[in-house]
């Protein structure tokens, strides 16, 4: 399986939707776009948190900020972001969507 980091233009999506950034005081933060790759590499190959490559940053890191990015709904709104980009940009079509029914629970009786 091929993990691909986002592009720049991808990222300039999904900046506004992170945490600020503290002030700078003490040791150095972690690089938002470095840890962002790390829970999309996570998500994308399914290995655990604490496989995390080194080289997106620490692990306790990456898992907190993913906590934080589900916790502020982020993530929904990213992909909102994304969906309405590509609709506007006649890349979406969603004349054609397709429900798949094992996800409706059905009433017992």
């Amino acid at each position: 399986m091929v993990f691909k980091e986002i592009d720049d233009n991808l990222w300039e999506i999904v900046k506004p939707y992170l945490p600020p950034q503290k002030a700078k005081t003490g040791r150095p933060k972690a690089d938002l776009r470095k840890s962002f790759n790390g829970i999309l590499f996570v998500l994308r190959t399914g290995i655990s948190w604490m496989d995390v490559p080194r080289m997106y940053g620490n692990k306790s890191t990456i898992h907190r900020l993913h906590l934080e990015l589900c916790k502020t709904e982020a993530y929904a709104k990213i992909f909102d972001e994304m969906r309405s980009r590509g609709y506007l940009k006649g890349k979406v079509d969603l004349t054609r969507c397709n429900i798949d029914t094992k996800d409706i629970p059905s009433k017992k009786g």
